[in-house]
């Protein structure tokens, strides 16, 4: 219990972090696209887009614990993941204003959240070949291992 609690807070400080990293990149992007009226407008609210920037991180960030427990298949961790993370970042970006609300022009809505739902997609794809790509390369090198029969000092060595 101990050590899911500690991986658990270790997610959430991971999340704000992300989610900071991610606010400042949006406002540079912003800045250097000649963005100066929107950026007018977050700095004038910067308390709550900078709040509303870590709670999605936490929301992303933190259910990323999941992938640590064997109970559910990868889908299942995936969709909760998903579920959580559109469920905390769509309202918290329709109410700071990121994505742009019209109630009677509901197909730019959708088009919004669909686009929401797939850069969400497209981070979670980064993810998971990043770590399919880092699990490919410590088998290899265990299995270079086993076939030089190593049973020293086995040390990390950069590649």
């Amino acid at each position: 219990m101990k050590h899911t609690l500690k991986l658990f807070v270790k997610y959430i400080l991971s999340g704000i972090s992300l989610g900071c990293t991610f606010f400042v990149i949006m406002c540079l992007s912003f800045y250097v696209g000649g963005g100066e009226e929107f950026l007018k407008e977050i700095f004038e609210d910067f308390g709550r887009q900078a709040v509303g920037s870590m709670l999605v991180g936490i929301a992303c960030g933190a259910t990323a614990v999941i992938y640590q427990f064997d109970r559910f298949s990868g889908f299942v961790k995936t969709i909760i993941h998903f579920c959580v993370g559109m469920g905390v970042f769509y309202p918290v970006a329709v109410s700071l204003g990121w994505i742009p609300f019209y109630p009677d022009r509901i197909l730019y809505t959708v088009l919004q959240f669909l686009a929401s739902c797939g850069i969400f997609m497209t981070i979670r794809l980064g993810f998971y070949l990043f770590n399919r790509n880092e699990a490919k390369r410590i088998n290899k090198r265990l299995r270079e291992m086993e076939r030089d029969g190593d049973k020293g000092d086995i040390s990390y060595k950069a590649p």
